[in-house]
């Protein structure tokens, strides 16, 4: 009767092992976590003065979970805008279309990621404007400023083509 007892106890300590062990582990550890535009719009844009240069420049009070996302993987859905500079391309992804406005300006009024693929010949180069993707990379506040970007997305990789050619 105790064995019986015994092969019963054993038995619910393993059935209880497999339910609980699943929920022990991080599960995004191999995967990018997936964030959304109203992580980004929680930073604060605001102007400041350079009193010596008489100059207006942008500062940004980034929240903690802007922070805590610098120099980790991300996957986030936006819409395509490729930008040419002469021999240089940018391609950013931002929150909203940005064609649907002709008297605004994209810089003040959207959030924005300036994508880094790995490779000159990233599919990312091939994507018609405004077309809505997925993109997964590292993600990084540009620290330097000397882009429109606040935002970048390192080794920035195409995961979805959600609409568009």
């Amino acid at each position: 009767m105790l064995k019986k007892h015994n092969n019963i106890l054993i038995l619910f300590s393993f059935v209880l092992f497999l339910i609980i062990y699943p929920y022990t582990k991080e599960i995004n550890i191999f995967r990018a976590k997936d964030i959304t535009w109203d992580i980004l719009n929680q930073t604060k844009k605001y102007k400041k003065i350079d009193i010596k240069d008489f100059k207006l420049f942008q500062s940004y009070d980034f929240s903690k979970e802007v922070l805590e996302m610098d120099g980790k993987k991300i996957a986030i859905k936006g819409f395509i805008k490729k930008e040419n500079h002469g021999k240089h391309t940018d391609i950013i992804l931002t929150e909203t279309v940005t064609d649907v406005c002709f008297m605004c300006n994209h810089d003040e009024h959207y959030n924005m990621i300036l994508l880094k693929p790995a490779s000159k010949q990233s599919e990312l180069f091939n994507i018609k404007d405004d077309a809505y993707i997925k993109v997964e990379g590292v993600f990084s506040i540009n620290k330097e400023k000397n882009n429109n970007s606040v935002y970048q997305l390192n080794n920035a990789k195409l995961k979805e083509l959600i609409n568009g050619n």
